[in-house]
């Protein structure tokens, strides 16, 4: 029987590997019953592209495979030397485990998400199956990849702007570019018509100084502001914990900012190095 730990995969490598080495969900995953995966590559062994499925409630609206290609556009291809460019084509550990805290704790409601950093975009991709309204974030440099992959999966759904067409129950899809700025949340905000703010902001693996350097300190004014615009809004952040990764700082810079009201870590596992934490804002009652 699963453990319920199987789906997610450590770096697979030997004790001279640095504190580099990050966990990357991989074809050689058993996953068991909590998600499928399966790796696309060509006869170079290149790949090209990965499928997912996600276990469901019987309420989803659009299950079924989700099939992403992994390979940039030849506009959006980044230098080897930027980590940040590479790793928004691999699915993260973390991404998998925030998207299992939120179905376990929030698939019932009907609560609009943004998804920051997203990457491929697998959490916030499931969550929009369930019928919810959906942001997608990420830089610029890979919002051909993920325009494409949002089009070909949800083509019923995926908009372009706010009064584009009429979804009736399969929610709506939206990908937009975020610069990380309190300017850049109402500038997205704007585009996709959510004035209130949003329910659930969630953020996986965005915090990892060797690879994304100080830009944390660019997160929590985009978290902050949220809190601002809603304060009702659940922040979820998980993440992998690596060898001076700047959680501590990011935590503790989350807590001085005047827009929150609580930083809790709610779940850890020490055998996989993750860690998640709910964010709230200050509600007035």
């Amino acid at each position: 029987m699963s453990s319920g730990r199987e789906w997610l995969h450590p770096h697979l490598g030997n004790e001279n590997d640095d504190d580099s080495s990050t966990s990357s969900v991989d074809s050689n995953d058993t996953l068991q019953d909590m998600i499928q995966f399966k790796s696309h590559r060509n006869n170079t062994g290149l790949e090209e592209a990965i499928s997912i499925r996600y276990p469901l409630p019987s309420s989803a609206v659009q299950p079924g495979t989700l099939r992403l290609s992994t390979l940039l556009q030849e506009n959006d291809l980044v230098p080897l030397f930027d980590g940040a460019g590479w790793a928004g084509t691999r699915v993260w550990a973390a991404a998998i485990w925030g998207l299992k805290y939120l179905i376990d704790n929030y698939s019932e409601r009907n609560m609009t998400l943004c998804e920051l950093g997203c990457g491929l975009g697998v959490p916030g991709m499931v969550w929009h199956q369930l019928g919810r309204d959906v942001v997608l974030t990420d830089q610029e440099s890979i919002m051909t990849q993920l325009v494409e992959n949002a089009k070909s999966n949800f083509m019923n759904s995926y908009m372009n702007r706010p009064s584009e067409k009429e979804t009736g129950n399969l929610g709506k899809l939206f990908v937009q570019p975020l610069t990380w700025s309190r300017k850049g949340v109402h500038t997205l905000l704007d585009s996709t018509g959510f004035c209130n703010g949003f329910d659930i902001v969630l953020n996986c693996d965005c915090v990892y100084e060797p690879l994304y350097g100080k830009s944390w300190e660019l997160l929590v004014e985009v978290i902050d502001e949220c809190l601002r615009v809603n304060p009702k809004c659940i922040v979820v952040t998980s993440a992998e914990r690596r060898n001076a990764d700047g959680i501590e700082l990011f935590v503790q810079r989350m807590k001085e900012s005047a827009y929150v009201g609580s930083v809790e870590k709610v779940m850890a596992d020490s055998s996989r190095n993750l860690e998640l934490y709910v964010t709230r804002g200050i509600v007035n009652t």
